[in-house]
């Protein structure tokens, strides 16, 4: 029984590796010249790529669990269950802003457009601008730079018209929509695993800038939660303090009448002026109540502004990174080497001698 009767009733193939290394040798000129093709490609485009640096910044934010407030109120928890009357969980609203929505929270166009109107040293033209005027310049610092084009200043100087648009709505420039789209893939925050805290970093061309860029994130990020957790008690501060100043203006006034009242009536004895004198005392006593009810009020809250004011723990502050993150341009021309050498191997097998010889 011949050879392709046993393997059609076995089922089985069989691969000639001889004559498959015997056609790579005969292409190796080829295969080598197709490779070296794809590392110099990979090579040189791996240099046409900007030098990046990060800078990372970890910080502890405060747990605002009110376990305190739980403990305190278990047993009455406990027992309003039992009668179907719910307490609560004695959450604040603040809690809702968990570190697990940080990322959101930088990426949202709000917080960006506050950022991009930041202060930043712009080591380029040694000099202090905003954060919208740096991105908007050409920062390339690729060692071959005749593949970049030119950024087109012209195109980011138009004026977004305003009229007929609502004021909830979030009017941008080109220059501003091109700044907070840089920044949208250049900043993070993730939450670190090992511990409880997050990592700010900030990827750019320049570590100077990076250490920057994490810094104002961080603050920002600071004075945003903050913001966010003592809003509502601010407004009733300031609630309190318009009234504290009305209660001090009809104090003085109702005072004023008073001393006026006497003045005028110091040696008059009729029960009319008594009367009259008591009822402008009362009005003294009852304004000098209010006034002080509502100061003690605003004492109290600007207390309770003090303690839902959230505290951040810097733990590793930004730092001036000089070591630069990427690209790694060993691994992308060790890519293109191996991609070319795969492509060479497709088309030696094509060129090579039919299936029927390879498979024997």
């Amino acid at each position: 029984m011949s050879t392709e009767n046993n393997i059609q009733e076995t089922g089985e193939i069989s691969i000639n590796f001889g004559e498959i290394f015997k056609s790579l040798k005969n292409n190796s000129l080829l295969i080598l010249l197709i490779s070296v093709i794809f590392t110099g490609i990979g090579g040189l485009y791996s240099f046409t790529l900007d030098n990046e640096y990060e800078s990372i910044a970890k910080v502890l934010p405060e747990s605002t669990s009110n376990s305190g407030l739980s403990g305190n109120l278990g047993g009455l928890s406990s027992l309003a269950g039992l009668a179907g009357i719910s307490l609560g969980n004695g959450q604040s609203n603040g809690d809702l802003l968990t570190p697990g929505l940080y990322p959101n929270i930088i990426q949202s166009s709000p917080f960006l457009r506050e950022l991009i109107v930041q202060k930043l040293y712009n080591p380029k033209t040694k000099s202090w601008g905003t954060v919208k005027d740096y991105l908007n310049q050409d920062n390339s610092n690729a060692p071959i730079l005749f593949f970049k084009e030119k950024k087109s200043t012209k195109v980011l100087d138009k004026v977004i018209p305003l009229r007929g648009m609502s004021s909830d709505l979030l009017a941008l420039s080109p220059a501003e929509a091109n700044a907070m789209g840089i920044l949208k893939t250049a900043i993070k925050i993730e939450t670190d695993k090992k511990s409880p805290a997050i990592l700010i970093s900030a990827k750019f061309n320049d570590p100077l800038v990076a250490a920057n860029m994490t810094s104002l994130i961080q603050n920002q990020l600071t004075k945003y939660i903050i913001s966010y957790r003592t809003e509502k008690s601010r407004k009733e501060m300031q609630f309190l303090q318009a009234r504290k100043n009305d209660a001090r203006k009809r104090y003085d006034l109702a005072l004023f009448s008073l001393s006026n009242y006497k003045d005028q009536n110091r040696n008059v004895f009729k029960y009319v002026a008594r009367d009259q004198e008591k009822k402008l005392q009362y009005e003294v006593d009852l304004a000098f109540n209010i006034y002080s009810t509502l100061s003690s009020q605003l004492t109290e809250a600007k207390i309770k502004i003090q303690k839902e004011t959230p505290l951040f723990k810097i733990l590793e502050p930004a730092q001036v990174n000089p070591s630069k993150v990427g690209p790694n341009r060993t691994l992308i021309t060790l890519g293109a080497m191996f991609f070319g050498l795969f492509i060479s191997l497709i088309i030696v097998f094509f060129k090579s001698v039919n299936l029927k010889e390879l498979l024997s």
